[in-house]
């Protein structure tokens, strides 16, 4: 490919990597040379590119989205449908004739401003949770709230960022008699999003103990006898296989709502290699929308399945044979 006509501002510019110039002094077009054939794309800048791009009739053929970042899910959107886009992080797609040019980042240097707080922050992640946990059901801006101990305002806030991404979607006008009803519009995609956002060790710490015994089920009965249930929520493996048995491990997690727990509990504290993990959660939320099976109280499947991913046991093995499950969050 090559530049043609243009007084270049980022020519060699390391985000876009050599590839191409995006705007020139006097005019702003795209312009090169692709197989000896001039090349025009008029600019169309978008601060916060969103799936409302995708079926937009606005857009022309002759257009290039120019953004400051694209997230990867977007861009694979926007290619199939073959709507020229690209990026600071030296992402371009073009499609002309039978020529493509399809350059994608190996690193996100440059990302886009949110409009509006992150739906992954450990508190508003609770709106995300309750969504893919109630998958189907119709709910308020009030009875999010109620569900998951956040004020109106953030759950309004949060619920806008999922609408402008098509995650939600508002299935009724709001009346001073009649509040709006939200749904959950794209489970797979939403998971997927919480998933890449996801830091495990930046939201739990993880205390070990060493207990007498090589039975999770004897371990977590152990410790439901010692401490009572109403503080306790098993997460991971041992959680997985009373959802859905595939792999097990000797070892048994648990998240804590009292530290005092951490003292209190019939095991020798360890520093690695233990087999009884007591967790103590950065947000209550992952409290919420557990359940109690075999007389166990475990977190949602949505939390197992996220705590599951980052760590080892085959961990993430166990995380995609639950997600996979036709009883999955349901």
């Amino acid at each position: 490919m090559e530049l043609v006509d243009s007084e270049l501002i980022y020519e060699n510019h390391p985000a876009f990597n050599g590839y191409f110039c995006i705007q020139s002094r006097n005019s702003q077009e795209f312009r090169a040379k692709i197989g000896g054939k001039k090349l025009t794309f008029s600019l169309r800048p978008i601060i916060h590119p969103s799936r409302k791009l995708l079926g937009n009739e606005t857009l022309g053929s002759k257009e290039l989205l120019i953004c400051p970042h694209i997230a990867d899910p977007l861009a694979s959107d926007l290619r199939q449908q073959g709507i020229a886009h690209a990026d600071l992080n030296g992402r371009l797609f073009i499609v002309t004739g039978e020529s493509v040019i399809d350059f994608r980042p190996g690193e996100i240097r440059y990302r886009s401003e949110r409009k509006g707080p992150d739906p992954f922050s450990p508190k508003a992640s609770r709106i995300v949770r309750s969504l893919l946990s109630r998958n189907h059901a119709k709910v308020t801006q009030e009875e999010l709230a109620t569900r998951t101990g956040i004020s109106r305002a953030l759950v309004s806030k949060v619920l806008g960022q999922l609408l402008d991404d098509d995650l939600v979607k508002q299935i009724s006008t709001s009346s001073p008699a009649n509040p709006a009803y939200y749904q959950l519009d794209d489970f797979e995609r939403l998971l997927d999003a919480w998933e890449r956002n996801d830091q495990w060790r930046d939201r739990a710490t993880v205390h070990e103990y060493s207990v007498l015994s090589n039975k999770p089920e004897d371990i977590a009965r152990k410790l439901t006898e010692s401490v009572g249930t109403e503080h306790l929520a098993f997460t991971q493996w041992f959680a997985a296989w009373n959802r859905r048995p595939h792999t097990s491990t000797s070892i048994v997690s648990c998240y804590v709502k009292k530290r005092e727990i951490l003292e209190i509990v019939p095991a020798r504290r360890v520093k690695s290699g233990g087999n009884l993990w007591l967790i103590v959660p950065d947000d209550e939320g992952v409290w919420q929308e557990g359940r109690d099976v075999n007389g166990f109280p475990l977190v949602s499947d949505v939390q197992i399945y996220l705590d599951l991913l980052q760590v080892g046991q085959r961990g993430p093995e166990t995380a995609k044979e639950l997600r996979t499950w036709e009883g999955f969050a349901k």
